[in-house]
C-alpha cells in the first residue's frame, strides 16, 4: 500500500467542484478542506451535516472530523442540530463513536 499526503488547503470553489463530483475520495477531501478552512461557518456545518447522511462510513467520519475542527476554529455551532445529528449518526455507525466523542470533546472544550 502506498500513502499519498494531499494538502487539505483549498478553495471554497474547490470544495463544492469536489463535493459535486460525488467521488468518495473528493467528497472526503473536500470535507477535510472545508473543516481546516472554511470561512463561512454556517455553511461549514450545513455541509458536514448533510454528509451525516451518506451510507459511507470514511465520509461520515471526515464530516464529524470536519464539524470538530470548527468547532475549534470558530468557538461555535448550532450545538441543537449538531448533538442531535451525532446522536443519529451514532445508532447508523456504531463504529463511528470514537469519532463522535473526539468531536464531542472539542466541542465541550471550545464552544
Amino acid at each position: 500500500m502506498s500513502l499519498t499526503y494531499k494538502d487539505p488547503s483549498i478553495s471554497h470553489d474547490e470544495a463544492v467542484r469536489l463535493l459535486q463530483s460525488r467521488t468518495d475520495t473528493d467528497v472526503i477531501q473536500a470535507l477535510i478542506s472545508i473543516g481546516l478552512n472554511e470561512e463561512d461557518r454556517i455553511w461549514a456545518q450545513q455541509t458536514c451535516l448533510k454528509y451525516f447522511a451518506n451510507s459511507n462510513e470514511a465520509v461520515v467520519s471526515s464530516a464529524i472530523t470536519a464539524l470538530g475542527h470548527i468547532a475549534r476554529r470558530y468557538g461555535e455551532l448550532d450545538k441543537d442540530a449538531v448533538l442531535s445529528a451525532l446522536e443519529d449518526v451514532k445508532k447508523s455507525f456504531p463504529s463511528l463513536e470514537g469519532v463522535i466523542e473526539d468531536t464531542l470533546d472539542d466541542i465541550e472544550t471550545f464552544t
